[in-house]
């Protein structure tokens, strides 16, 4: 059987962008004409802003960035949901190696800690039938 997708969820692109703004201003500022409206580009800004604070080793920002995302998965609606798992954390997490990011990831709650298992678990499933297409 499938997984069952929620519908109930309180928090959509509006509310996401109301709380960035709020909790992150310099962040929502980033946000420019062509991504403003379209959640998985707005989505993506926040993930860079928490690739750049990795990288530079800022891991009270990161912390910042990933209790927010937590609060956001908490009660997302659909859409939201599927932002945060395709363009947060994949876009930071998924396939690197890269020891400021495994730093980071022990950051994750145990929630996005399982959405990121599930999108890795995933990806290696395509991953092997794609192996098994290409025999």
């Amino acid at each position: 059987m499938g997984e069952v997708i929620r519908t109930n969820g309180l928090k959509d692109r509006g509310g996401f962008e109301r709380l960035l703004a709020e909790r992150f201003p310099v962040i929502a500022a980033e946000i420019d004409d062509v991504e403003r409206g379209l959640l998985h580009l707005e989505m993506a800004v926040l993930a860079r802003a928490t690739c750049r604070a990795i990288d530079i080793g800022d891991l009270h920002q990161v912390q910042a960035h990933i209790d927010f995302v937590d609060e956001l998965l908490s009660d997302a609606g659909p859409d939201l949901e599927n932002a945060i798992y395709v363009s947060y954390l994949e876009n930071i997490f998924l396939g690197s190696k890269d020891a400021r990011y495994t730093s980071a990831r022990a950051l994750l709650s145990n929630g996005l800690h399982t959405a990121l298992s599930k999108l890795e678990e995933h990806w290696k499933k395509i991953a092997e039938w794609n192996m098994r297409q290409d025999r």
